[in-house]
């Protein structure tokens, strides 16, 4: 079975990928796993190429992939010829949207995606055995006890969802809005873009008067919570403007 797992940098995509290689081999299958190198710490793109089964393996990439789990609506357009008429389409980026309703974090996607590839490989008759997945899990966080329950947690829903949650038609799903969101009052006006933002919280750690904070309800374009500003305090020292790497904030003073 052929595996493209198509993420941005951030999103946990490699870490699914190890966890589902070491896995695999630990049950003795033969599996190769291959990462796209690029500037995924920086929110780029992120591939994972992953292969297992009981066959030989000769090559570590292919051109069609048997499981397609796309996260972010961008690498849809970008691994869409990994696409064919048998291919399961994993639409995860239908899921990060519904993640309260599982009562899973934003942080955990990637582990109720393992689940669901889990499930779908087992349809096709190649059996992970979900105990070495969770023991798995837990060597990966072992300096991080406190996220294990969660990340099995999630896991474990993964494999309990029916396939009409997940294998949802792309062009079904709406894109982020690029609709900005402005607080003003009589001297300035700060506007944030949700479409634009990643949530990598360069904005907090740059503000002078701690004027910015999380905001749960608000998400970006990869799902996670973004910041909000507290108009009162914001003086329009323009550092937020200034260090956000995606031209996400704008910030207009009042003349």
């Amino acid at each position: 079975m052929k595996i493209l797992i198509a993420g941005e940098g951030g999103q946990g995509v490699q870490m699914l990928a190890k966890i589902l290689s070491n896995s695999g081999y630990k049950q003795n299958l033969n599996t190769c796993y291959i990462p796209h190198y690029g500037v995924e710490m920086r929110m780029g793109i992120s591939f994972a190429y992953i292969q297992i089964g009981l066959d030989p393996i000769s090559y570590p990439k292919f051109r069609k992939a048997d499981i397609l789990a796309i996260m972010t609506e961008r690498e849809f357009d970008i691994s869409a010829g990994f696409n064919s008429q048998n291919t399961k389409l994993i639409n995860a980026i239908e899921l990060s949207n519904n993640l309260k309703n599982f009562k899973i974090s934003n942080k955990a996607l990637n582990m109720l995606v393992l689940g669901i590839i889990v499930k779908e490989l087992k349809n096709a008759g190649i059996v992970l055995k979900p105990n070495i997945i969770s023991d798995e899990i837990k060597s990966l966080f072992k300096d991080k006890t406190e996220f294990i329950n969660e990340n099995i947690n999630a896991f474990n829903v993964g494999l309990s969802l029916d396939d009409k949650q997940y294998l949802i038609k792309i062009d079904k799903i709406k894109s982020k809005e690029f609709k900005p969101k402005i607080d003003s009052d009589n001297r300035k006006s700060h506007i944030k873009y949700p479409g634009l933002c990643k949530g990598c919280g360069l904005c907090l750690e740059k503000c002078p008067v701690n004027a910015m904070t999380w905001n749960q309800d608000l998400l970006g374009y990869i799902g996670r919570p973004i910041p909000s500003v507290d108009i009162n305090k914001c003086t329009a020292c323009m550092n937020c403007q200034n260090i956000c790497p995606d031209s996400a904030i704008s910030i207009i003073k009042n003349i």
